[in-house]
């Protein structure tokens, strides 16, 4: 009888491999099953029989051993990975493979998270097939070095977007409708959220680990606006997608909150429904992208007709009907019959175009790091000054910071100092609100976002005292940000001031502080990103962009205060290249 490893993880394999040569070698026969008429690979049947055992369990002689030529040789035993959700259609594929090529190959198929496939091919670690949830992993490894072929298509999930029914008929409200495109959808949201009449919230998971993301942000970036091109719409968009992104799979989002919105595949949809999860999905008439799962070679396989056998399983109709069952696309064709999901939706390979799936995944990768943005708001007695009519600079600074406040991504940390001369003792700085996430609950109810805007709102001409501490209070928050620095985030000091730095007690000169802003740039042990803000007509543009190019930041005249979220944005994008 020839030899069979079953499908199983590698784990397990090593297992029945260790106890199967325990037993034998307690019987005396170890010396023989080490060596082996197969040249002493060590290596059991998987089925508990000697490999030149008699189908009764009997033990064959010697001599019977050494004429008997009816027995095929091994072919080498390949290493196959499986995304999780696909794992039992191929598990199933390989049995079958095994067993028509009379137990020629052996297969050990192991189950593997795209996150960990990314971080294993880094560190050189190879399968000689992989089976990924999606053809944009492979594009990814590929273009990370990686020697790999990407087969046939085995099977295809579209994508929808996805939420409680009640989420879904907000959509409805704001004119969202089956035939809309995504482009329509995020404007309509984004329009809703500016006006402050939506409580919906439009998320995406990270395209680089989420199938359903990466489809739906490939197949929509002509019509969104070129997403990785820099200072476009399309990267603005994607800026404020990245900082609001999930940081848990679709379905838990949705649990988490019901007003989520998310895109998802039609497999994760069906899966979650089956789970129990009052959760719908809306099919756009133009399609939002579909995701296609291949079978993937890696380098040289350690058995190409083993690999190839596999294939041929997946792609049988039996292969085809194990897909089926778990809620994708056979390429031979059917549909897992998803409720309120057309049959014909879209399922061209719109997640495979190798530029796109490249650059969104290394963008996101520089643009999706939380910012944490300790803000300076300067209360010195020049920002009473009007800026136009009864508006004074402290008015508008005002309404800046709350019109960015209400539409920053919550998971943004963000702190507030105000700062003047000697405004608490001989410091020209003083804390108002610790630095923390926009959306974390400081007391019973009540977020970091209330707490701000609660604060910001008091700002007017009876804050106001001293004269502009810029120079000090700068350099204590750069400082600052350094102290608590944290290498997982981006850094920033964001400074809002009327341009015009009049310390009247002394403080820093500009020089020094250039000097010491440059010095600790080039240090860049702990960078963090300054951005300078002037705001009314005696901004000193010139002193504000000098501090800004000694600290590698940048540097803004503020003439319109909705245009602040806007910086925000520009400062996340230019992380980018």
């Amino acid at each position: 009888m020839g030899r069979h490893t079953a499908p199983a993880s590698v784990g397990r394999s090593v297992s029945i491999v260790v106890l199967v040569g325990a037993i034998l070698l307690a019987v005396g026969l170890g010396a023989w099953w080490l060596l082996g008429r197969d040249g002493g690979t060590g290596r059991g049947t998987g089925d508990g029989t000697d490999p030149a055992g008699t189908s009764d369990g009997t033990t064959a002689t010697d001599d019977a051993r050494a004429t008997d030529d009816a027995a095929p040789p091994t072919c080498g035993e390949v290493t196959v990975w499986s995304a999780p959700e696909l794992l039992p259609a191929v598990e199933a594929a390989a049995h079958r493979a095994a067993q028509a090529s009379d137990d020629c190959f052996g297969y050990a198929v192991v189950g593997r998270e795209t996150a960990t496939v990314a971080s294993e091919l880094r560190d050189g670690d190879r399968p000689d097939a992989w089976v990924p949830s999606s053809t944009a992993w492979a594009e990814v490894a590929r273009a990370d070095g990686v020697d790999l072929e990407v087969g046939e298509t085995l099977a295809t999930t579209p994508v929808l977007l996805a939420g409680r029914p009640e989420a879904l008929a907000g959509l409805g409200e704001l004119g969202v409708s089956p035939s809309s495109t995504f482009a329509e959808v995020v404007q309509a949201y984004q329009q809703a959220v500016a006006d402050g009449g939506s409580d919906l919230t439009l998320r995406v998971g990270d395209p680089r680990t989420d199938p359903a993301s990466m489809a739906l942000l490939g197949a929509t970036a002509d019509e969104l606006g070129s997403l990785s091109q820099a200072g476009g719409p399309g990267r603005s968009l994607l800026v404020l997608l990245a900082q609001n992104s999930l940081r848990s799979d679709p379905v838990s989002a949705v649990r988490a909150d019901p007003a989520t919105i998310v895109p998802m595949t039609e497999q994760q949809l069906l899966a979650a429904a089956a789970d129990g999860e009052e959760v719908q999905g809306l099919a756009l008439g133009s399609g939002i992208g579909t995701v296609t799962v291949p079978l993937v070679r890696v380098g040289e396989a350690a058995s190409a007709d083993a690999v190839d056998a596999l294939e041929e399983q997946l792609l049988s109709e039996q292969g085809a009907a194990d897909l089926l069952d778990l809620s994708v696309r056979p390429a031979s064709g059917g549909t897992p019959g998803a409720e309120g999901v057309p049959d014909d939706l879209p399922t061209d390979p719109t997640d495979a175009d190798p530029e796109i799936v490249i650059a969104l995944a290394q963008t996101w990768a520089v643009i999706a790091p939380q910012s944490r943005i300790l803000t300076l708001v300067d209360i010195s007695g020049s920002m009473a000054a009007p800026v136009e009519g009864s508006t004074t600079r402290i008015d508008l600074t005002r309404e800046a910071a709350q019109t960015a406040l209400a539409v920053v991504p919550g998971q943004t940390a963000i702190g507030l100092w105000y700062f003047a001369t000697a405004l608490d003792g001989e410091r020209d700085h003083r804390e108002v609100v610790p630095l923390r996430p926009l959306d974390e609950e400081v007391r019973s109810g009540v977020t970091q976002q209330q707490v701000l805007l609660a604060e910001t709102d008091g700002l007017d001409a009876t804050t106001l005292t001293g004269d502009t501490g810029l120079h000090d209070a700068l350099w204590a928050a750069y400082q600052h940000m350094q102290d608590d620095y944290r290498p997982d985030a981006i850094s920033s000091v964001l400074l809002l001031t009327d341009g015009v730095n009049d310390d009247s007690t002394g403080g820093l000169s500009e020089d020094e502080v250039v000097d010491l802003l440059t010095s600790a740039r080039e240090r860049a042990e702990r960078p963090v990103t300054v951005v300078l803000i002037g705001v009314g007509p005696d901004v000193d543009a010139d002193a504000l962009q000098r501090l800004a190019d000694a600290a590698g930041g940048e540097s803004f005249v503020l003439r319109d205060p909705r245009e602040l979220p806007q910086v925000f944005v520009d400062v996340v994008a230019r992380r980018a290249p």
